[in-house]
């Protein structure tokens, strides 16, 4: 694999997390109020469906929660960045033959 290649896929990827990281956050903070409750609620809600109500009530749980759909957002986006990455730095590659 050449280095344009590689380094566009690194750069891909981290491009693609922050990315999706950002949009999450981002669409959280516009909407959060207006669609009832941003991630914090939600998280909240889906835990006091499936542990009971008891455990909707442990914050470290629902701040776990948070941060697993978070990690699972970014590392979806990376997955997508390294992938047109990877497409572009192929097409860059080409060019410079």
């Amino acid at each position: 694999m050449k280095k344009i290649v590689k380094i566009s896929i690194i750069s891909g990827c981290n491009f693609g997390a922050v990315l999706g990281v950002v949009v999450a956050l981002m669409l959280d903070f516009i909407t959060g109020n207006a669609l009832g409750g941003g991630w914090y609620e939600s998280v909240q809600h889906d835990v006091g469906l499936i542990f009971g109500p008891a455990w909707a009530e442990k914050q470290w749980l629902i701040y776990s929660g948070i941060v697993a759909v978070i990690a699972l957002i970014a590392s979806i986006g990376a997955i997508i960045g390294a992938f047109f990455g990877a497409i572009i730095g192929s097409v860059l590659s080409g060019l410079t033959k």
